[in-house]
């Protein structure tokens, strides 16, 4: 970070991950958005730090701007001159108007772009993100011994974990004397079985307003990933549905998220669970009332015949 305290800072992001501090002002901003640079862009008075991309600009860029935006959010908040400021992406073409107020900017016309490369809007983006972030925290967790954990379902030896909160079915003859028996949920599904009902779940259309944020199938966690891959000397972004390998320690609250539960009827089981986000919705256009005229009424002549 610079020596003395800026609100407004701009770099210039490389294909290495290094990064070049510009001199300008942000009336100057306008004029170094170019559709093959990104740029790391700094308010620190409105607490933001934006990821501008142009449409031409090369997935490698692209695909790091997340760590160096990330790496420079770390370093405001140990400079006790700054604040923790929010970091939030805009594509050309798909500018948001908060970060064109800001510059007082107009949406930049994208006449191409480059063909290799998949378009990922802001409410995708966000949520890669924040995969991203909870990845690099799981790597800093220390793993606890196994002995120092326990927990009472370890003394089953089923393959089924009981959910007591849930309960369906009538009794047997044979059973009139026994509680109903819980809902169960499968957990000793095979790779096979869980593919084919992650492929059956991701083909379900999501609610107007919504994304999909994670999957549960048994005891595993599924999240959305992106990769890059070299097709024809061609770097192609291509997001796809992996295994959480270490899932968030502790209990994990999510606010303002809606869950799918997908049952089998036939086997009395839980498929899997389905974790949606409501994402943004777009303003409503303001309409301007028109303005009373100011123009003076003149008074009526009488006619003759009155």
């Amino acid at each position: 970070m610079p020596e003395i305290y800026e609100e407004f800072i701009v770099y210039d992001l490389e294909n290495t991950g290094d990064k070049t501090k510009l001199d300008i002002k942000p009336e100057e901003l306008q004029n170094h958005l170019n559709p093959e640079q990104v740029l790391i862009i700094i308010r620190e008075d409105l607490r933001r730090i934006y990821i501008w991309k142009g449409a031409k600009s090369p997935v490698r860029k692209r695909f790091i701007s997340s760590r160096v935006a990330q790496d420079l959010q770390r370093d405001l908040i140990h400079d006790a001159r700054y604040h923790r400021c929010k970091i939030v992406s805009v594509d050309q073409g798909d500018e948001l108007q908060e970060f064109l107020h800001a510059f007082r900017l107009e949406s930049m016309e994208v006449s191409e772009r480059l063909p290799d490369m998949r378009y990922v809007r802001n409410v995708e983006r966000d949520r890669l993100l924040e995969l991203e972030r909870l990845a690099k925290e799981k790597k800093d967790v220390k793993k606890k011994p196994e002995e120092d954990y326990y927990s009472p379902g370890l003394e089953d030896l089923t393959d089924d974990v009981v959910m007591s909160s849930i309960g369906i079915g009538i009794p047997s003859k044979k059973e009139k004397n026994r509680p109903v028996q819980p809902f169960k949920v499968n957990t000793a599904v095979g790779l096979a079985e869980k593919e084919k009902i992650k492929e059956k779940i991701l083909k379900i259309s999501v609610p107007e307003n919504m994304e999909r944020l994670n999957l549960i199938l048994g005891h595993d966690l599924y999240g959305a990933v992106s990769k890059v891959t070299d097709v024809f000397g061609k770097s192609v972004v291509e997001i796809v549905w992996e295994k959480v390998k270490k899932v968030p320690k502790g209990v994990l609250e999510l606010d303002e998220n809606v869950f799918r539960i997908y049952f089998d009827d036939k086997k009395g089981i839980v498929e899997a669970v389905e974790v949606l986000k409501k994402g943004e919705k777009s303003a409503e256009p303001v309409v301007e009332k028109p303005k009373p005229s100011t123009r003076r009424k003149l008074p009526k002549i009488p006619s003759s015949e009155d």
